[in-house]
């Protein structure tokens, strides 16, 4: 478990990891880190602890405590630090420290390489996914859908994973309900999308079921839910922590370039961006601190509703961040055009934005 006094100093650790090692290799946005670069700092950040490891479960990891707010504090902190050094690398060790938490919690061994995803082929299966989840009866046409939604075999699945991904972590519909599969590479379909919009350092693949699958376990909605809400958390503290970056290079260039004889950030077109980008990244740090508390205690419904709004608003905060920077913003060696496609990148993940306002409907007892 990790104390209270534990929190600072573990988290000033991560910093410096991040600020040291990851930062480091990602100081080039317009020439991302390769697949052996990404290994290579995912085997140290496993080896420091701040991952949690397949043979040795009960560190203080990613994922691995969660029933205090000081621990979740933790979670978020770190995945923050992460993302401020590299988008792409905070998300690849997100999604893998999802597979093992929930391996640890079905007491089903993984591999290490093993990384989670956690929707169907596309979208948030409308309302019928969150009924599901709150045990709210199904009609026909409802669990239809989720059939088709989870059906691997059928349906190819575009996930985000890094190079030499090793076992995906999916939830399939199995008997009128939602189990969980562990599905090896040898065992799938793929095919690699290029070129992809963001989120660099990874890569698209489209994946199937290729038969006769992998092993599966049953997924009771407590454990759906669970992991939809670290797979919430994770996603908005991620983009949260990507555009501290972006803000912090903002502050950095108005206070040096100048325009007609004075500083840009005396215009009031650029103070108002510049404001409008601090206002929404505050407004995302208070959103991440209301959800540091035990993950029991957190309301999926209501913290889809906060992604929905808070996640879009992080994608206007990074386009702005363009803006401030005129012209150049748009060239990939400054970052900031990176920024803005790692976060659209965010947005679609756990079925995208869009789909949030029908899953709030459905966990709230309506239908569409």
């Amino acid at each position: 478990m990790i104390e209270v006094d534990d929190v600072a100093p573990l988290l000033e650790e991560v910093s410096s990891f991040a600020r040291g090692r990851v930062a480091t290799e990602a100081a080039r946005p317009e020439h991302p880190m390769s697949p052996q670069t990404v290994s290579a700092l995912t085997d140290e950040a496993l080896a420091l602890g701040l991952l949690p490891a397949a043979q040795a479960p009960g560190g203080v990891g990613l994922w691995e405590n969660l029933d205090s707010g000081h621990e979740m504090a933790f979670n978020i902190g770190l995945l923050r630090h992460v993302a401020r050094a590299d988008v792409g690398l905070a998300f690849a060790w997100h999604r893998q420290a999802l597979a093992h938490r929930l391996a640890h919690d079905a007491d089903q061994p993984l591999p290490q390489g093993s990384y989670c995803h956690l929707v169907g082929h596309h979208g948030l299966a409308r309302t019928a996914l969150a009924r599901w989840l709150t045990t709210q009866d199904l009609n026909k046409e409802e669990t239809a859908l989720l059939a088709d939604w989870l059906d691997r075999r059928t349906h190819a699945t575009p996930v985000v994973l890094p190079q030499d991904w090793q076992t995906l972590v999916w939830p399939v519909w199995r008997q009128g309900s939602l189990h969980w599969q562990a599905l090896a590479r040898a065992q799938a379909s793929i095919s690699l999308c290029a070129p992809q919009h963001g989120l660099d350092e990874l890569r698209l693949w489209r994946v199937s079921d290729a038969g006769p699958g992998g092993e599966t376990w049953a997924a009771g909605p407590a454990s759906m839910a669970r992991l939809l809400t670290l797979e919430m958390v994770g996603l908005l503290a991620i983009a949260e922590g990507g555009l501290a970056r972006g803000e912090e290079q903002v502050r950095d260039y108005v206070a040096i370039r100048r325009q007609g004889g004075k500083l840009i950030g005396s215009h009031p077109a650029v103070h108002q961006m510049v404001s409008e980008i601090r206002a929404i990244r505050q407004g995302a740090e208070v959103a991440l601190a209301a959800c540091e508390r035990p993950i029991t205690d957190i309301d999926l419904g209501l913290l889809a509703g906060l992604r929905a709004s808070q996640h879009t608003a992080l994608c206007h905060a990074a386009n702005q961040a363009v803006q401030v920077h005129g012209g150049i913003g748009y060239m990939r060696d400054l970052g900031m055009e990176k920024l803005v496609r790692d976060l659209n990148m965010l947005r679609l993940q756990a079925g995208g934005v869009r789909e949030l306002p029908g899953f709030v409907t459905g966990w709230n007892g309506g239908r569409e």
